[in-house]
């Protein structure tokens, strides 16, 4: 595979990124202008091993042996612990490199490290380093953050122009379906949380009803006990052999009302008997 500068310096910065869980900048000088500007170059996510590190793409032997006899890699290592060439695997080997430095390699099946850099100790960077990392770093990171979406636009471009429209559609049909899954997704999550509200409202409801009738129980249950003359707190035993006791009573009460009332009324005719019968009663 034919590599330009830009590709394999890119390939080489997303090696690192997935490989080596590192930060990694690219073509940035490392401050004002007239700086240095590895082409790559990345810093660890670790607090206890600062270990910056800075790549230097080849993919012709000419330019590798004139930046070498200039020692233009030398200006790295005011800020970077070691200095690592990077080329397409064949174009030039680890007796080539600079002692000191590393070598990683691109062939068909990816990179590999031929040559591991001689790391020297790195306290800190200049002050206008880690500016330079925080002005470039902020523009970069939202470019990586929409690469993505990006990249699959430009898929769809050309796949539009070299299969067709037909291809291309289902492309897009494919986007819209992942669009739809997303929106019913949270569609059906905000169902849920609505669901779960009603129902926690309905328990709650139902509870306080439970609980208002509860306390209207046992308040009439409170007045029946004082009515059959027994306590505030009598239980429901005591409370229905006493309602028992007094419905006997009433209804012997009421047979002697009746008695009483069928004794009267044969007193009365008794008493009808024994008056004087009147005048024509007499005659006859």
């Amino acid at each position: 595979m034919t590599w330009t500068h830009d590709a394999l310096q890119e390939d080489l910065a997303q090696y690192v990124r997935e490989k080596t869980q590192r930060m990694v900048w690219t073509n940035m000088q490392m401050g004002p202008v007239g700086s240095p500007r590895p082409d790559a170059y990345s810093l660890p996510f670790s607090f206890t091993r600062f270990t910056p590190l800075a790549y230097e793409v080849k993919i012709s032997v000419a330019d590798f042996r004139r930046d070498v006899t200039a020692g233009k890699w030398q200006s790295y290592l005011r800020y970077a612990a070691g200095v690592t060439f990077a080329a397409p695997a064949g174009l030039i080997t680890k007796g080539d490199i600079p002692e000191g430095c590393g070598l990683l390699l691109r062939s068909e099946a990816g990179w590999r490290a031929a040559k591991a850099p001689m790391l020297r100790p790195v306290e800190n960077l200049p002050l206008e380093a880690w500016i330079k990392l925080l002005i470039d770093g902020l523009e970069r990171q939202v470019k990586l953050r929409f690469a993505d979406v990006a990249d699959e636009y430009s898929l769809i471009h050309r796949v539009e122009q070299r299969l067709g429209k037909e291809v291309s559609r289902l492309l897009h049909d494919r986007r819209a379906a992942r669009y739809r899954y997303e929106s019913a997704t949270e569609s059906l999550n905000k169902s849920a949380k609505a669901a779960e509200a009603e129902y926690r409202k309905t328990l709650d409801d139902a509870r306080k009803n439970a609980e208002r009738d509860a306390a209207r129980i046992d308040g009439a249950r409170t007045e029946l006990a004082q009515a059959l003359g027994l306590p505030p707190d009598a239980r429901t035993f005591e409370i229905t052999n006493a309602a028992q006791a007094a419905a006997r009573r009433l209804e012997a009460d009421a047979e002697v009302q009746r008695l009483r009332s069928l004794f009267e009324r044969v007193e009365s005719a008794i008493a009808s008997v024994d008056r004087p019968l009147p005048e024509i009663a007499r005659a006859v």
